[in-house]
């Protein structure tokens, strides 16, 4: 017997009538949150241009992978299962529905042959079984939460949302169940056809199937439009944060427009940083209402693992708080946060990167930190000496008793000429005045010259800036970075070589919206290169080498299999349980190579870590990477075991 919609249902099309309202409802729901959304403004440029298929303002692969596949949930295999069955089983059900309703108004033959037995029996049975395992294990963990889900606040309304949605599914199996057991078995409809069997039937199974079939409807308008209401709003919010997020990793902060403070007429000169929920952003307010206070992004902070005062979701959760009260002007949000929290930020992007609905959280907090250094001169008192060292020095060293060039006492280093020489090696701040560091310099030198490779160095050494910005001092960055700018293009640099991460990161980050224009290249990915191309000959010890993957080469500018090479080709590589994309921060970054920490000491954790794979080296491709691991390995050893990778090529190194 063929399907007959809305059968033993007088007036079914009530329902249909119904989810007008409700989608009203709904819609009104969305139009509140952007109203919220669109009180933020955006101060910075960022200038990227990217060659990304977009449509419109959307990214489209971070909207559909990010957005609606939710590619990041499955980091946490069984929770990204349970939602991912959820999901899917859900949006097939709607197709389901949507086919339906499709056959009462235009007649669409769904109930007949194969495309029933198959689709509308089926399909759609395996559907709703999939959604119900799945919320029923979201459920059951919502009712014994990690402590991630718990800390600072828990997102409570998921679990009456779990509870209608387990409500539709049963209420529509057992509709389906009486109907059969009153009309003869349904092809394809297994789940159907069981419950039948195990029915009676009679008059009374005619009215249960009609209250329930009613109650069925109804939930299901009620949840639709309570969706915007509810935590459940992320299945509109977070495909929406994922395709408006510009496809490139790390906090994306761009360079303060120093010229929209300059502006005639001005009644009142505008806030550096953030001090209220209104000097935000845009996204970044489509951040604070996306998140879902899921505290992934607290189980990989470095801070928040180390007793540090930080919590990234403890700050998403203020911000949402603030939002959701209409405080938008409320000058209490950084005091709420406390300064202690916003300068333990190390700018790692490990938040980021375990995030399932691509919040920024580090954009967030950095905003912060530039209003309380710009605007209220509030700051760690090392930090601060540092700062202010840079603005006296142009370098962070307090204390150093090294000049700009001791590092190359005693080695002929060639200085760059206009014209002639095709690498700058950019030395950097650490490397001059870390007594440590320097070995790195000196071994780099000896490798560009033992592949012949044509480089110099400026006549005075300086740093890029980057430790003022990560301090928040956008300000300062701005004119060492124009100084810098101003000199490379005297000398027409187009080439230039970092051995530091951070240094890399702002030369093409943030260098370019000032206006350079020269091409950035690790150490790190140089040798590699080198090697490839038969430049330099290494011997291979065979020893196992721990790599340690510093943030600002890895995570923010995805390049970890070129330092990997680069270690292999001199001994065993060895990797640390926490590796790559979800490598530990060594704690320096963030301007937190310059404090005195509270709690565990990060560097200490990652230096366990290494210490832990037996491996007796320590490789990474960074100095504060390097100075920090072997401070933290005090603890455990006096054995002096982590190495730059330049140093390890260099001693490998055939004449």
């Amino acid at each position: 017997m063929e399907r007959v919609p809305y059968w033993n249902i007088s007036f079914g099309l009530l329902i249909d009538i119904l989810s007008l309202p409700a989608l009203a409802i709904f819609g009104y729901g969305i139009y509140r949150h952007w109203l919220r959304i669109r009180q933020g403004k955006a101060n910075i440029k960022l200038g990227l241009t990217l060659e990304a298929l977009k449509v419109g303002p959307l990214y489209l692969r971070s909207f559909i992978t990010r957005g609606i596949v939710g590619t990041r949930i499955y980091k946490k295999l069984f929770t990204g299962v349970a939602h991912g069955l959820l999901f899917w089983g859900m949006i097939v059900l709607t197709v389901g529905t949507v086919l339906v309703f499709a056959n009462v108004l235009f007649g669409i033959p769904v109930f007949r042959g194969e495309f029933n037995r198959l689709c509308m029996g089926a399909f759609l049975d395996v559907a709703g079984l999939a959604a119900l395992a799945g919320v029923l294990f979201l459920l059951i963990r919502r009712l014994f939460p990690p402590e991630r889900l718990t800390c600072f606040k828990a997102n409570t309304g998921f679990i009456l949302m779990e509870v209608g949605i387990i409500a539709i599914i049963v209420t529509g199996f057992f509709i389906e169940g009486a109907r059969i057991a009153q009309n003869g078995a349904d092809p394809g409809s297994f789940v159907g056809n069981w419950l039948a069997a195990q029915l009676t039937g009679g008059g009374g199974l005619s009215t249960i199937h009609r209250y329930l079939w009613w109650s069925h409807g109804l939930i299901a308008l009620a949840l639709i439009a309570y969706i915007p209401y509810s935590p459940l709003v992320h299945l509109v919010l977070a495909p929406a944060n994922a395709g408006l997020d510009i496809p490139v990793p790390g906090p994306k902060m761009g360079v303060v427009d120093f010229e929209a403070f300059e502006g005639e007429g001005e009644e009142e000169t505008p806030s550096l940083g953030v001090s209220k929920l209104a000097d935000f952003s845009r996204k970044n307010l489509l951040d604070i209402s996306t998140c879902l206070k899921c505290g992934r992004c607290h189980e990989v902070c470095p801070a928040a693992q180390t007793g540090k005062k930080l919590s990234p979701k403890g700050v998403m959760t203020t911000l949402a708080e603030y939002l959701q009260q209409g405080k938008m002007d409320d000058e209490s949000l950084l005091d709420t946060i406390t300064t202690d929290a916003i300068y333990s930020c190390t700018t790692c992007a490990a938040c980021m990167e375990a995030c399932p609905v691509a919040v920024n959280q580090p954009n967030a907090i950095l905003r912060m930190r530039q209003h309380l250094l710009m605007e209220r001169s509030e700051m760690p008192e090392i930090m601060g000496q540092a700062n202010r060292s840079l603005e006296a020095r142009h370098h962070p060293f307090i204390g150093t008793g090294f000049g700009p060039n001791d590092w190359r006492k005693g080695l002929e280093v060639p200085i760059f000429e206009k014209g002639k020489t095709e690498y700058l090696l950019w030395i950097g701040c650490s490397i001059a005045y870390e007594e440590r560091a320097q070995h790195v310099g000196r071994a780099m030198v000896a490798i560009l010259k033992n592949a012949g490779v044509s480089f110099g160095i400026l006549e005075e050494n300086r740093c890029t800036g980057d430790p003022a910005k990560q301090m928040g001092n956008e300000f300062l960055f701005t004119e060492i970075a124009g100084q810098n700018i101003e000199e490379f293009n005297e000398l027409g640099v187009t080439k230039v070589i970092t051995m530091c991460p951070h240094c890399f990161n702002s030369f093409t980050r943030h260098y370019p919206l000032l206006g350079a224009k020269f091409e950035v290249i690790p150490h790190a990915v140089l040798i590699r290169n080198l090697i490839a191309s038969g430049a330099i000959w290494l011997k291979n010890s065979g020893l196992a080498i721990c790599y340690h993957d510093p943030c600002y080469l890895g995570r923010h500018n995805r390049l970890f299999s070129e330092p990997r090479q680069v270690v292999s080709s001199i001994g065993k590589l060895v990797e640390m349980p926490r590796n790559g994309c979800e490598s530990f921060c060594c704690g320096a970054g963030g301007g937190n190579y310059w404090t005195e920490e509270e709690g565990t000491r990060i560097n200490q954790t990652r230096a366990k870590e290494a210490l832990d794979t037996g491996a007796k080296t320590i490789a990474t491709a960074c100095p504060f990477c390097m100075l920090m691991l072997t401070d933290g390995l005090k603890k455990f050893t006096e054995e002096q075991l982590v190495k730059d990778i330049a140093e390890l090529v260099c001693s490998q190194m055939e004449a």
